[in-house]
């Protein structure tokens, strides 16, 4: 019986390519319970509704989908599984779907699934699934707007650390919420046109600094943007780091601000000022600007 159950543990199972013991599938269902037990505890604060549920389970194919990613860019089992324990049980993640009810996750899972796409080297279908996740992605914003119920935006900031935490989100409002957007679509093409006059190579891990990039980009410079805002990033620079360990503060810095705007929206307060926050995002910003022009000059 002592033999049998041996055995039975370190058994690998192949399931379409994929390898698993026994003991990798009681460690999943253990951190799915974990992850469903978490968001129990505050799902009754918030109403709950058939989106609500949705949005739940949705967060669990997204870590599936993430782990994937990371397998994808990694080839290890262990860091595949890693992300999707640490994302079942990621604190922005509980609260925006459980606990708040953001439900985010809708256009969200649409840019990772992007990704993936892009990782396996469909380019095309890629390339759809992320202009969709951003189309429903600014609907989603746009509504949010107009039930702020205001006769005109008084201030450049909704909740999320964005660059007008530095320069002063009230000031001079209506000369950046006319232009703001017009700054960032010039940043991006700039961007652009220095790739293709370069004719850098789009490799997947270019596409990986890219994603991450644009994910921290767009929110800082766009305006009114919500405390959600940087949850695309959260799951980004943790694949970021699995790719490449030595980023491993990129997360944790990340999670800190985002969690922190999360706080800052439902009670009011935070433990230190918003513009520390700002000033945090615009380091790592930094630092994953440089990484990418590293890469794009080595052609990597």
């Amino acid at each position: 019986m002592d033999e049998f159950l041996r055995n039975f543990i370190s058994r690998k199972w192949n399931v379409r390519g994929v390898t698993f013991t026994f003991l990798d599938l009681l460690l999943a269902v253990c951190i799915t319970g974990t992850g469903l037990a978490l968001r129990s505890t505050v799902i009754e604060y918030t109403p709950t509704d058939t989106w609500k549920l949705c949005a739940v389970v949705l967060e669990f194919a997204l870590a599936v989908l993430c782990g994937a990613i990371v397998h994808s860019y990694t080839g290890s089992r262990l860091r595949a599984f890693l992300t999707y324990a640490i994302l079942a049980i990621y604190p922005t993640a509980v609260a925006n779907g459980s606990l708040w009810n953001i439900n985010c996750i809708y256009y969200v899972i649409l840019f990772f699934l992007g990704l993936y796409l892009y990782s396996r080297g469909n380019a095309l279908l890629g390339t759809g699934s992320i202009l969709a996740g951003l189309l429903i992605a600014v609907f989603r914003v746009r509504s949010w707007w107009m039930t702020l119920d205001v006769a005109y935006p008084v201030s450049l900031n909704r909740g999320w650390p964005n660059f007008y935490e530095i320069i002063g989100k009230n000031a001079f409002v209506e000369l950046y919420d006319k232009v703001s957007l017009l700054i960032l679509a010039g940043m991006i093409l700039t961007g652009i046109y220095w790739f293709a006059d370069k004719k850098v190579k789009v490799t997947k891990d270019m596409v990986l600094r890219i994603f991450l990039f644009a994910a921290i980009l767009v929110p800082y410079f766009a305006p009114y943007m919500p405390a959600w805002a940087g949850y695309t990033a959260d799951v980004a620079a943790l694949i970021y780091f699995m790719r490449w360990p030595k980023r491993f503060y990129l997360p944790m810095l990340h999670l800190i601000v985002s969690y922190s705007a999360y706080a800052y929206a439902i009670n009011g307060e935070t433990k230190l000022p918003m513009v520390v926050f700002s000033v945090l995002l615009l380091a790592m910003l930094t630092n994953v600007g440089v990484d990418l022009y590293r890469a794009a000059v080595k052609g990597e």
